[in-house]
């Protein structure tokens, strides 16, 4: 398809490039000319300017230039002649007659009756929604899960019978069986007869950003699975490029300044009918890049509140992912009591979720208190095994600064040397090396006095390390030390062979460092006074780690606004002090 020089001539001069690139980019009246963040490459201060007169755009940051055509064109990654079609069918300018080819206007038309398909099918599913016995029930199913008449004609509900040919017998008259097949409503069976695709479902239209239908998604009504189905890809219809509600929620995003980001559709709806707006859904599929750009033609903000179970959390994981490399503000919302948004918003209110919203921590502290739960901080092991599950979200801020702030974060989170961590992040620079990883070696250390005389104190004297060996078996205040693995093993070995010798206790250790531990403590010089004052340097010892863990903690609980964490905390923190007089 060819145009010519006079149309596009003409195409240019008819349209405002300035509205052009607001439909995917937020711009903001700065002098003479309009500012945004750039789409085509990850900034976080806006060097995106546009001009209404002349009519072209310029980034300062990455260079990228042009007009309306070319930035259409570079957007949505179409050819020159898509391009000019698809302004021209927007705006309402008519294609010449000579500049259109026969393959093309059939794709059109084509195009045209499948969103006309649709269209169609909705009114049948919304009409039989109440017109008949299975249809009332499912009304009645979405009235008991809280749905007003307001919402369900808003979001255009309806149902789909169990009969096999429900839309086959509605439709076959108007369309052509071809594009019903293609439409993906009717499918073809192996016996050559075609069915319908949705059958005894509630039926969710998927609109486009422009509000048009082009695709369903069905919840079984009653038993059976899948429990929810999706139409198939089509000439109209992309999953990886469509957010469920975006027609709904576009114009809250651009006012609010962020999107809320839920799994489900009734999640989605729910949160609309509490009058929260700016929520859009993922249409039963993780997160993709096409989903993210295209939320970010409305916001770079995004609060992710997916459900809390397994499946949520990994979600959620995978959606960060995602907003990271392309450069979102993210947080996460994770709502108490195991809730997902609908659930929570029925119980207990769209002011309560909206509280809970607004102190929605920080990805990065998601991520940090995420880990803590995960993993047992009392030891070095699972520190740095926490560490390493940060580690690929820190790799992946593009900003600079925020990084290097994140990094100092990390490393104080966990009690490690920010070197090492930053280290490991050049690797992603240097080498290009995808899997960041730090191990237990790097992680530098060395035995206080209370440790070493400990470890002498046993080694040397048969009688001490009873005594030593009893405590410590019950009190466990070695968890979490530099020295944690060896008392394990030495408590293990005097169980097996009642005393502790040197030789036996180093073959039982894998680590070079920990047998180093053992050989400083086997050469120091001990007074046994000085041993009976080692359990409680022990115990002190622990204590203050617990304590220092604590205190970091409460900096997260403050920083969330969770007062009755904060309190819990500041009473366990001033118990440990005075159990060990601090």
């Amino acid at each position: 398809m060819k145009f010519g020089e006079s149309f596009v001539e003409q195409l240019k001069t008819s349209i405002d490039i300035v509205h052009v690139v607001q439909g995917y980019v937020r711009l903001r009246k700065s002098g003479s000319s309009f500012l945004g963040i750039c789409p085509f490459h990850q900034e976080k201060t806006p060097s995106f300017h546009v001009r209404q007169s002349p009519a072209y755009y310029y980034c300062f940051g990455c260079g990228a230039k042009g007009d309306a055509i070319s930035f259409v064109q570079n957007i949505e990654r179409i050819s020159f002649p898509e391009t000019v079609k698809l302004l021209a069918e927007r705006y309402g300018i008519p294609l010449p007659k000579s500049e259109s080819t026969p393959e093309a206007d059939q794709a059109a038309r084509e195009r045209q009756v499948l969103l006309e398909i649709h269209e169609r099918a909705a009114e049948i599913f919304r009409a039989q929604l109440t017109g008949g016995g299975e249809g009332r029930q499912a009304l009645s199913y979405l009235k008991e899960r809280g749905l007003s008449d307001r919402t369900i004609e808003k979001f255009g509900l309806g149902y789909a019978p169990g009969f096999s040919d429900n839309l086959v017998r509605r439709l076959s008259g108007q369309f052509s069986t071809e594009l019903l097949i293609k439409s993906g409503l009717i499918q073809t069976g192996d016996s050559g007869r075609n069915f319908d695709r949705f059958r005894r479902r509630i039926m969710f239209p998927i609109r486009k950003e422009s509000g048009k239908i082009v695709a369903f998604g069905g919840r079984i009504f009653g038993d059976g699975q899948p429990k929810y189905l999706n139409s198939p890809e089509t000439p109209i219809y992309s999953k990886s490029g469509l957010l469920y509600a975006l027609d709904a929620a576009r114009d809250s995003v651009r006012r609010k300044g962020f999107a809320i980001l839920v799994e489900g559709y009734m999640d989605c709806i729910a949160l609309h009918q509490a009058g929260i707006e700016n929520v859009v859904a993922s249409c039963g599929t993780s997160l993709t890049e096409p989903q993210a750009r295209l939320l970010a033609r409305f916001s770079d903000r995004v609060v992710v509140n997916f459900d809390p179970d397994t499946a949520g959390s990994a979600a959620t994981l995978r959606s960060l992912d995602v907003f990271l490399e392309q450069g979102f503000n993210i947080r996460v919302l994770a709502l108490p009591g195991g809730d997902d948004p609908d659930a929570f918003v029925k119980r207990h209110g769209a002011e309560a979720y909206s509280e809970l919203l607004e102190k929605a921590p920080a990805y990065f502290d998601y991520l940090l208190q995420k880990s803590r739960q995960e993993n047992d901080f009392k030891t070095v092991e699972g520190k740095v095994q926490a560490v390493n599950q940060i580690l690929p979200y820190l790799a992946k801020i593009s900003n600079r600064m925020e990084r290097v702030e994140q990094t100092k974060r990390v490393a104080e989170f966990f009690g490690f040397e920010e070197t090492i961590i930053r280290d490991e992040l050049k690797k992603t620079v240097s080498s290009k090396q995808e899997k960041l990883e730090i191990s237990r070696s790097q992680i530098r250390s060395k035995l206080t006095a209370s440790e070493k005389h400990l470890l002498k104190a046993i080694l040397d004297n048969s009688q001490t390390a009873r005594e030593v060996i009893e405590q410590l078996s019950a009190s466990e205040d070695y968890r979490g030390l530099d020295s944690e693995s060896i008392f394990r093993q030495a408590i293990a070995l005097f169980r097996e062979e009642g005393r502790i010798e040197p030789g036996r206790l180093l073959e039982k250790l894998d680590r070079d460092r920990d047998k180093d531990f053992v050989n400083q403590a086997l050469f120091s010089e001990l007074d046994m006074e000085q041993a009976v004052q080692c359990m409680e340097g022990l115990r002190r010892q622990k204590a203050k780690l617990e304590i220092d863990q604590l205190q970091k903690e409460i900096r997260q609980a403050e920083i969330s606004q969770d007062l009755e964490l904060l309190a819990s905390l500041h009473l366990r923190k001033l118990a440990l002090k005075r159990s060990v007089a601090l």
